[in-house]
């Protein structure tokens, strides 16, 4: 199914995906202004030249009628460019320095039945099951790779273009959530013993909030936000890109199983977190419905 086009052009689909970059961006600039912080100007040249590399790809296979490797390279010039703002913008809403939420985190956490401590002595007891979910928490990169190639050579250019789109939504509505409400995360507060990534996240993310830190960029950045979970959120949305292919459906549905649990047997995450991610990405899918069935919708002939 091919998106209608609007104009002589664009489809409806990249107008809306286009407006999502357009908006974080400008959103991203305003807020580094208002809140006295510094990007450096040459780290836009990276991001621009592998867009550029990317465009010039999808103009060739363009040119030749080769519409997989089109999609493919369109579909990672939206993912670059919009990742380039959002990390930015993350860090940014990171210095607005709003009063943490890791105490309710906790209590939340403690009136679920859930204990982190009781949980990573049990992981430790076996190792192998936690060698397993740490492998897994640290897929969803390479998974997003593996989806824009595998939808893209199957053809399947609405469940990707959904994905890049809802991925898009999801993320923006998270980083404000994560302006709203901050929280270090149960490796910082729960009593567990951080490894060196948690270390280094806590570290950027203090310096932040404490102003010791002003520039921001995509540079050796870190997944700064605990509530609500992208890593869940990410993990649900890599599932389902593939539910019109029911084996690769079941095989990517445990994988993102066994991410989100590893959220909280890495001690990443408080099960509050994970929870709310599962609330915003059911939110987010059913609030785009609508958008979605007038953008996906199958081409009029006139």
């Amino acid at each position: 199914m091919k998106t209608r086009l609007v104009g002589r052009s664009l489809s409806r689909d990249a107008v809306v995906k286009l407006g999502l970059i357009t908006a974080t961006a400008v959103g991203t600039a305003i807020v580094v202004s208002a809140l006295g912080l510094h990007f450096p100007p040459r780290d836009i040249v990276r991001p621009l030249l592998l867009t550029a590399v990317l465009c010039v790809v999808a103009r060739y296979y363009l040119g030749r009628g080769v519409q997989k490797f089109v999609l493919c390279a369109s579909s990672l010039v939206y993912l670059v460019v919009f990742c380039a703002s959002f990390v930015v913008l993350m860090y940014a809403l990171a210095a607005t320095r709003r009063p943490l939420i890791d105490e309710q985190l906790l209590h939340a956490d403690h009136r679920l039945g859930f204990q982190l401590p009781e949980l990573l002595a049990w992981m430790k007891s076996h190792p192998m099951l936690d060698r397993i979910l740490a492998v897994a928490y640290d897929t969803l990169l390479p998974q997003t790779i593996l989806v824009i190639a595998v939808l893209g050579f199957r053809a399947d250019n609405d469940a990707l273009q959904k994905f890049i789109m809802r991925f898009m939504v999801c993320a923006l509505v998270t980083v404000i959530l994560f302006c709203l409400l901050p929280a270090l995360g149960p490796f910082a507060a729960a009593g567990s013993s951080p490894n060196a990534t948690q270390i280094r996240t806590l570290e950027q993310l203090q310096a932040m909030r404490s102003g010791a830190r002003t520039t921001v960029t995509w540079r050796d950045a870190e997944g700064l936000i605990t509530f609500p979970s992208f890593h869940t959120i990410w993990a649900i949305l890599m599932a389902l890109a593939y539910r019109r292919h029911p084996i690769l459906f079941a095989f990517f549905g445990a994988v993102n199983a066994l991410v989100i649990v590893s959220t909280l047997t890495t001690g990443w995450h408080y099960v509050s977190d994970v929870l709310g991610g599962v609330v915003v990405c059911f939110l987010v899918l059913t609030s785009l419905r609508p958008l979605e069935n007038w953008v996906y919708a199958p081409p009029t002939t006139d």
